[in-house]
């Protein structure tokens, strides 16, 4: 498998630097398939894809070097044959080893393209669980502008990790174009005893007293991107979009005590590189970067985030997926319904059922 890799890559190469020689575009066709037609312009790289891509013939052996035997008028020549032409034209166009060439080239045609579902189908959906795992920390300013900041989990005893529901959809809205959202949430409360005095808003909760602590937060991913490399088992693309975050905290004194509540929705914008490669017919990877760091009134902070995908589709229209998500975000916000900053890092796998059409 390396080694076809391998020749691929050479021979792509040798292909690419060849459009580029003087003279290359007008470099004619050396051997057309009785019956067929080759465009007078054809350049050795649109050369190379019709024969790999395009061509219908199958592959047979080549005759013995030593053979005088010559096909018949009204048979095809052989797809390896043609490609041997080609590589050794293409590689004596450049000046590298024709041998070397025609032998990496033989050896790339012969390999079939996997056709994955996931790369081809305009719509895919899936819905499945999450288990992160979490840090947060969050303060909520006094009228003041004091503040203490806290960590959810460590000084309030909230669970680090937990089950969530997730779901993910994805429309190509044509071979190139494509819309995503991707959607998590997690509410998490506890009773906790203070160690330490702790000012959250307009409340101030002195050290060992009880007090019931909740944070709840929704994320809500959604991108527009554009393929600007796209083959039937490839893809990579840029795309820009926004991780909406919502965001309810809140502190009350056990048994009737004082409250405050912050809330934040956030709109942060992110620039997005992502990847598809369809390993077989039945498998595939998927993965995606978010990173932006902004400053605008009333915001200023960073996104960064991470997915990968390992998708595995037996059925026409079903199949099953395990995934890894990363997010981390740092925002200071100074709203009346939230004065202060935060902090949340959420992290861990995901598995998913998948449907496409």
């Amino acid at each position: 498998m390396n080694d076809r890799r391998t020749g691929e890559r050479v021979f792509w190469l040798l292909g690419i630097s060849a459009c580029f020689a003087p003279g290359a575009r007008a470099a004619q066709p050396i051997v057309i398939v009785p019956g067929s037609t080759a465009p007078a312009a054809e350049s050795p790289l649109e050369r190379v894809y019709r024969l790999k891509y395009l061509s219908t013939e199958p592959a047979v052996p080549d005759l013995p070097e030593t053979s005088s035997a010559a096909p018949a008028s009204d048979a095809p020549v052989p797809v390896s044959s043609r490609v041997t032409v080609d590589a050794a034209a293409i590689a004596s166009t450049i000046g590298l080893n024709p041998q070397d060439a025609v032998e990496k080239a033989k050896s790339s045609v012969t390999g079939e393209i996997p056709i994955h579902p996931a790369l081809t189908d305009r719509f895919f959906i899936g819905l499945g669980a999450f288990y992160p795992s979490s840090t947060t920390d969050a303060r909520l300013n006094s009228p003041s502008g004091l503040g203490t900041t806290i960590n959810f989990e460590d000084t309030l005893g909230l669970d680090n990790s937990d089950i969530v529901p997730t779901g993910l959809a994805r429309w190509r809205m044509s071979d190139r174009w494509r819309l995503e959202l991707e959607h998590f949430g997690l509410n998490r409360s506890n009773t906790a005893t203070l160690n330490s005095d702790v000012i959250w808003g307009d409340q101030v909760f002195p050290s060992g007293s009880q007090v019931d602590a909740r944070y709840d937060v929704a994320i809500t991913r959604l991108s527009a991107g554009y393929s600007f490399f796209k083959t039937p088992d490839k893809e990579v693309g840029i795309a820009l979009g926004f991780h909406v975050t919502s965001i309810e905290a809140e502190l009350a004194g056990s048994g009737g005590g004082g409250s405050d509540t912050g809330k934040v929705l956030a709109p942060l914008p992110v620039i997005s590189m992502y990847g598809q490669v369809a390993l077989t017919d039945k498998w595939a990877i998927a993965s995606r970067l978010d990173a932006f760091r902004l400053a605008y009134e009333p915001y200023e902070g960073h996104v960064f985030a991470l997915g990968i995908d390992v998708l595995y589709q037996p059925w026409r229209h079903l199949g099953l997926g395990l995934g890894w998500r990363s997010l981390e975000m740092e925002v200071s916000a100074s709203k009346s319904d939230w004065e202060g900053a935060l902090r949340s890092v959420f992290q861990g796998p995901m598995a998913f059922i998948s449907t496409s059409f």
